[in-house]
């Protein structure tokens, strides 16, 4: 039996009869059922993609604990979205309906942005902050700013580039 059809079966019997009690662990650990559910959807697809170097007894909670450190990981970067808002007086209401009407392509492409970026892009372009005001708001330089928003509109550029090719 090949290393292929091994990790196929364990992920059929964990998805039969494992999966909604992941997606509960994960959500309790957590306090997100919502974001445990796509973290352990993305755990499967990650054990799919690059199956770990070592053999893994138990499978469920190996992705128990990947998901969880997954909605971790979320909710931390979330926090600190909220921080840097908070730190330049946006409310995050505000900011829900400022991205309303933008093309999905571009909030995906915002999204791939590293966290930084994403920020002082939204505070600028999204919400009409100064260099100055975004500046003051996350602690860091104007040329911080400046260099931040100048790399996420070369990513973004050639994000939204990419995403008009396809067929």
């Amino acid at each position: 039996m090949t290393e292929t059809t091994r990790v196929g079966i364990d992920l059929d019997e964990f998805v039969a009869l494992e999966y909604p009690k992941v997606v509960a662990a994960v959500g309790m650990i957590t306090g997100s059922r919502r974001d445990a559910e796509d973290a352990v959807h993305d755990a499967i697809v990650g054990h799919l993609a690059r199956p770990p170097q070592r053999e893994i007894r138990n499978l469920a909670a190996w992705i128990t604990v990947v998901a969880s450190n997954r909605v971790r990981d979320l909710q931390r970067s979330r926090g600190a979205e909220s921080r840097a808002l908070a730190a330049v007086g946006i409310d995050p209401d505000e900011l829900e309906s400022a991205t309303y009407g933008l093309d999905i392509d571009v909030v995906r492409a915002l999204e791939k942005l590293p966290l930084q970026q994403r920020q002082v892009c939204v505070l600028h372009y999204l919400l009409d902050q100064s260099v100055l005001t975004i500046a003051e708001g996350l602690g860091v330089s104007e040329g911080t700013v400046k260099a931040q928003l100048h790399r996420a509109r070369t990513t973004l550029a050639r994000l939204i580039e990419r995403g008009n090719h396809r067929g």
